[in-house]
């Protein structure tokens, strides 16, 4: 079985259209270790945005929102931050 050579890489793109925003970075340093983020912003205003690292201590996520019907709440490993404060 062959282990994986891992090599350092970056990468990333940004697309504004009618129907709004969306983007996506990553980068890892080499060693295994994964960083990044990405997002949209909808033609009404709503954005969400995931900023993620994936490292020796696992996946983690923080979710950046002002989505409606969403709350500033933390289900399982993933921190979900809004600004509507849970109104429907």
């Amino acid at each position: 079985m062959m282990v994986p050579q891992w090599q350092p890489y970056k990468f990333g793109y940004h697309v504004l259209d009618g129907h709004g925003h969306q983007h996506r970075e990553e980068k890892s340093d080499g060693v295994g270790n994964v960083r990044g983020s990405y997002g949209y912003t909808d033609a009404y205003g709503h954005y969400r945005q995931v900023e993620y690292v994936a490292d020796q201590y696992g996946f983690r996520a923080k979710v950046l929102t002002n989505e409606p019907g969403t709350a500033s709440k933390n289900p399982a490993n993933v921190k979900v931050l809004s600004t509507r404060g849970g109104e429907h």
